[in-house]
C-alpha cells in the first residue's frame, strides 16, 4: 500500500488499541499521521504530531478541528467508549463526534477525501434501525440529539449499539452526499479484540457475549488485524470502495446473523 506514503492521516484515539496499532502501521508506511487523544501521550515513533482533545463534547470537537492544520487526506475516526461511561457520553463519543469532526475537517481536505470509521459488530442491526439513527444525526445540536433518545427503554444498555449503528448510518451518508467531492467512506466492524477496552465490554455485555465469540472464533482479534483493514481502507488500492460496513470478526456476524437474525426474520413473514 505504497499510495499512503507521504499521506497526512488524522488517527482518533491513537495512544492505545486499534488506533495504536493504525497509527503505527500507517507511520511504517510512509504517511504523516496526526494523532488525536484525549490525554498527552508519549508519540514515539507512532506519529508525527499529537492534538490532545475532548471528544464527548461539541465544543471539544471543533477545538480539535481548529487545531489541524490541512490539507490531510485521510481521517480515521477510531476513538471509542463502552457502556461502562455514561450513556450521553457514549454517543457523543462514538457518534456525534466522528459526524462532526468529519464535517469541521472537509474544507482541510486535499483532493480525493478518505474517512475510515471504526464501528463494531455491536451495530449490525443499522439496517433495521436505520430510520431512528438517522433521525438522531439529522439533529445538529447535540444536547437536543441527545434528548430525543433520552425515554427510550433500556439506552443505559442499548447506547453502546445505538451508537455504533449511527456511525456506520453516518459513514454511508458520507459516501452519498459527498461523492460529487471524490470523498470515500466506509466503517470497519471488529467483533471483539484484545485492548484495553476489552474488561469494560466484558462488563457491560457480559462474560457469556464475550468469551461465547472469542470461544467461536478461537480467539480474540489483535488490534493490528483491525488495524490492517482500515489501512486498506485508506489506501488507493481500495479507490472503488466507498458506503461499505466491512466486518472483521473472524466469522462471528456470520453465525449472529445465522442463528438470530435470520430465523426472527423468517419468522415475521
Amino acid at each position: 500500500m505504497h499510495s499512503l506514503n507521504g499521506k497526512t492521516v488524522v488517527v482518533t484515539g491513537h495512544a492505545s488499541g486499534i488506533g495504536a496499532a493504525t497509527a503505527a502501521a500507517l507511520t511504517e508506511l510512509g504517511a504523516v499521521v496526526i494523532g488525536v487523544d484525549r490525554a498527552a501521550a508519549d508519540a514515539g515513533p507512532l506519529v508525527a504530531r499529537t492534538v490532545v482533545g475532548d471528544l464527548s463534547t461539541s465544543d471539544g470537537v471543533r477545538a480539535v478541528a481548529d487545531a489541524i492544520d490541512g490539507p490531510i487526506d485521510v481521517l480515521v475516526n477510531n476513538a471509542g467508549v463502552a457502556a461502562t461511561q455514561p450513556w450521553r457520553t457514549v454517543l457523543s463519543v462514538n457518534a456525534l463526534a466522528p459526524r462532526d469532526l468529519t464535517r469541521l475537517l472537509l474544507p482541510k481536505f486535499g483532493p480525493r477525501p478518505v474517512v475510515v470509521t471504526t464501528a463494531s459488530q455491536a451495530g449490525f442491526q443499522w439496517q433495521r434501525n436505520f430510520g431512528r439513527a438517522n433521525s438522531f444525526l439529522a439533529i445538529d445540536d447535540w444536547d437536543e440529539a441527545l434528548d430525543s433518545l433520552a425515554d427510550l427503554p433500556g439506552i443505559d444498555q442499548l447506547c453502546y449499539s445505538l451508537s455504533k449503528e449511527a456511525a456506520i448510518v453516518n459513514s454511508g451518508n458520507l459516501a452519498v452526499d459527498y461523492k460529487t467531492l471524490g470523498l470515500r467512506s466506509n466503517t470497519v466492524s471488529p467483533g471483539t479484540v484484545g485492548t484495553p477496552l476489552l474488561p469494560e465490554f466484558t462488563a457491560t455485555m457480559g462474560e457469556a457475549v464475550i468469551n461465547g465469540a472469542a470461544a467461536w472464533a478461537g480467539r480474540h482479534a489483535a488490534p493490528e488485524e483491525i488495524a490492517d483493514a482500515i489501512v486498506y481502507l485508506a489506501s488507493d488500492e481500495a479507490s472503488w470502495i466507498s458506503g461499505v460496513d466491512l466486518p472483521v470478526d473472524g466469522g462471528y456476524g456470520s453465525l449472529v446473523f445465522r442463528t438470530l437474525v435470520a430465523p426472527a426474520t423468517s419468522a415475521a413473514q
